[in-house]
């Protein structure tokens, strides 16, 4: 939405018209492809009879978002709508219309099995260089606007079918120091079928993991108990090159290091990822916290009691088996002021 002040006290002009007028000329930088778009400009005007021109666009199709998986599977991630335009920084600025509640339709969401979506909308504008503008100064500054909502993984199934499958595999190694220090073939032949066990489990994994070029928390986590294994067969292979009145006291004081350590071990993974929920869960419940007195400001106390109903009912839905999602309708309404 955009003043036009020439058609100021113009309230019998006709709509058909607007496409005469200055335009934003806006794009969706983050889109792949689109099976329906349609434009259409309606002309309002305040009590006052300043005139605004506001464009409402109805797009369907697949966008791109580019995933933060460092903390895969307790990361979170921003689904976002990348809106920019032609026009220099100098000549436009997008701004969130204050008057206006953006909103998204959370029933739609179908992904509910593996992502939580968060009922907020929040949007950041921002400015960048395009190097290839039509204008073709890579230093001209040109405005734009990044506005969605986050979606947070749901990580039970990671946790209960990788990360303690793989925890119990790696204790298991202890169990190895229980068999005669005599019989290094036999604790050498259980250390090495571990090994082979936590390696197979990798790769039966792979296939529910993501494949990018960086280590996610869960890699780090499953190489880091991949290593433990190997340390402890190092160990039971080392031990032999030691004398015999030396073995017992040193075998005991490498259990209790590989006790202790690998005890730490787990304690510094979950205090990371309490760590890492905490801080999320405080900058999402801020941001949520922000959308909802805006809410409350534009549609009354009510709106969150009716809200809360709202979910409650597709929860419900949701459980019995019913269909929750309303074919046709739109998943975000996104307004702005430009």
């Amino acid at each position: 939405r955009w003043r036009e002040p020439a058609l100021d006290h113009s309230q019998h002009f006709e709509n058909s018209n607007l496409n005469d007028y200055w335009g934003p000329k806006i794009s969706v930088q983050n889109v792949i492809d689109s099976k329906k778009k349609k434009v259409l400009k309606e002309l309002n005007f305040t009590p006052n009879g300043e005139a605004f021109i506001t464009e409402k666009r109805k797009i369907s199709g697949h966008f791109s978002e580019k995933l933060e998986l460092m903390d895969f599977p307790f990361d979170h991630q921003y689904l976002n709508l990348i809106i920019t335009s032609e026009l220099p920084a100098t000549d436009l600025e997008f701004q969130e219309d204050k008057d206006e509640l953006s909103t998204i339709n959370v029933s739609c969401f179908v992904d509910v099995q593996e992502w939580s979506l968060c009922d907020y909308v929040s949007s950041v504008p921002y400015t960048e260089s395009k190097v290839f503008s039509q204008k073709r100064n890579v230093n001209t500054k040109f405005p734009g606007i990044s506005v969605g909502c986050c979606a947070v993984r749901r990580a039970g199934f990671f946790v209960w079918n990788v990360i303690v499958i793989m925890t119990l595999i790696c204790v298991t190694s202890f169990a190895t120091f229980a068999v005669s220090r005599k019989n290094t073939e036999n604790r050498l032949g259980l250390s090495i079928t571990l090994m082979l066990t936590a390696v197979t489990f990798r790769l039966t994994t792979n296939a529910n993991l993501p494949k990018i070029s960086y280590h996610t928390r869960l890699d780090k986590f499953i190489l880091a108990n991949m290593f433990f294994n190997w340390l402890v067969t190092a160990w039971h292979a080392v031990i032999t090159r030691f004398d015999d009145d030396l073995q017992a006291t040193i075998d005991i004081w490498a259990f209790l290091v590989f006790l202790i350590g690998y005890g730490l071990f787990l304690v510094v993974f979950v205090s990371l990822v309490l760590i890492t929920y905490v801080l999320r869960n405080n900058e999402l419940q801020s941001k949520l916290k922000i959308y909802e007195e805006k809410a409350e400001k534009l549609l009354g106390g009510h709106w969150k009691d009716s809200r809360s109903k709202e979910q409650v009912g597709i929860t419900n839905r949701r459980r019995a088996g019913l269909s929750y999602a309303t074919p046709g309708t739109a998943s975000a309404v996104y307004p702005m002021d430009t």
